[in-house]
């Protein structure tokens, strides 16, 4: 196993790969899956998908940094607000690591690394659309009936649910899968940092009739978008192109209701309805989808219950009962009161036995007094008397 080094090595061989493979855990897997997957991540967000506490996401990402699993950069920023936290790409090894999980070799995996990432036009957006689906995994983590159940870019996450058709007229920038008490939602997520003029912007929801024309099951296709006067433009030449979607809702936010309120409230407007704003988890489900289970959802898989966690590690090296149940308490303790009646009985037993035989089990006269007297040891005088000798 390479020795933790203060340098990442500048070369990567396949051995190098192979030996610290060996050493990784199915979460540092995890991480770098999802690093190939949604490009750039940052520690505040790979903390909440993977983590229970800060200093252990530092310390591992440290240790997958050093190991050329994850590459990391620090984006400039303004001097008064300190040093930004780090922004974590795929690297080498990782490359490695997901290219054995596809069954493919590393040549044939059409990944590179990108040396210049924090210089990439789409950066700002690809950031901000990895922090807006964050922000709905944190929310969910207070909601104990909603979860996410998975995050892909393009339409991954709803690929297994919905046959795509040979050519894709739209592409969404982020897809998830969201658990509710009703079923499972399908949202597909368009960020819009208006960077694009607004004909283009009503052109998407012309490109999302075609591609959902066909659409097996029902869709919400979010549009969030910077302020307030630009969701009212939006809503005013979006709408006639909305209703002759009949497969799939279109709803619009805006960043700033985003940010204080939660995703998950009662901030997204349809395009073609005239309804009042609806929660992410009223939206149309999918009939007919398998519900994830709550302890396999994002950001709730990777997350040690901390009662569990201290009961593991109880203090004076006590080992914690299996069940911290009242019928589990209850069984114990009449366990334990069974075996201290059995113990009374039985030296109540030997007690009267030994009234009624003083003399049986007790040593007397000189026998009392040799060496090996009362302590179940033979006397090494009668040693010889013991034993039969050999024929």
């Amino acid at each position: 196993m390479p020795n933790a080094m203060s340098t990442r090595p500048a070369r990567v061989g396949s051995a190098f790969a192979w030996e610290v493979a060996k050493h990784t855990t199915e979460r540092d897997r995890e991480i770098a899956w999802l690093l190939y997957r949604q490009k750039i991540l940052t520690t505040d967000q790979l903390r909440l998908l993977f983590f229970g506490s800060l200093r252990r996401c530092q310390d591992r990402l440290l240790w997958l940094y050093r190991h050329r699993v994850i590459d990391r950069f620090y984006p400039a920023g303004p001097f008064s607000l300190g040093k930004p936290q780090a922004h974590w790409l795929l690297d080498e090894v990782g490359a490695h690591l997901v290219a054995a999980r596809l069954g493919r070799d590393r040549k044939g995996l059409g990944w590179d690394r990108q040396q210049d990432f924090h210089e990439h036009a789409q950066l700002a957006h690809r950031l901000e659309c990895n922090r807006f689906v964050c922000s709905i995994i944190a929310a969910t983590l207070d909601t104990p009936d909603v979860w996410v159940a998975a995050w892909e870019p393009g339409w991954g996450a709803i690929k297994p649910y919905w046959s795509l058709p040979p050519y894709e007229s739209a592409r969404p920038d982020a897809s998830l899968t969201l658990s509710t008490p009703l079923g499972v939602v399908g949202v597909a997520v368009e960020w819009d940092r208006a960077t694009e003029p607004m004909a283009t912007l009503v052109r998407k929801i012309r490109s999302y009739r075609v591609t959902l024309e066909r659409s097996e099951r029902p869709l919400n296709v979010c549009f969030v978008v910077p302020d307030e006067r630009r969701a009212q433009r939006f809503y005013q030449e979006g709408t006639p192109d909305a209703r002759q979607l009949l497969t799939a809702r279109l709803w619009v936010t805006t960043t700033a209701q985003l940010e204080t309120r939660s995703p998950l409230g009662t901030i997204w407007c349809c395009l073609d309805q005239g309804a009042p704003p609806l929660g992410m988890a009223d939206f149309e489900t999918m009939t007919g989808v398998e519900v994830t289970p709550q302890e396999l959802a994002l950001g709730r898989r990777w997350q040690v219950p901390m009662p569990e966690r201290w009961a593991a590690l109880s203090p004076l090296g006590a080992r914690a009962r299996t069940q911290a149940t009242a019928a589990a308490v209850t069984a114990e303790d009449e366990e334990l009161a069974r075996e201290w009646e059995q113990r009374r009985v039985q030296e109540r037993t030997e007690a009267e036995r030994e009234r009624e035989h003083p003399t049986i089990g007790r040593a007397t006269g000189d026998a009392a007094l040799r060496s090996g007297a009362g302590s179940g040891l033979l006397d090494p005088q009668q040693a010889h008397e013991q034993e039969e000798p050999w024929r």
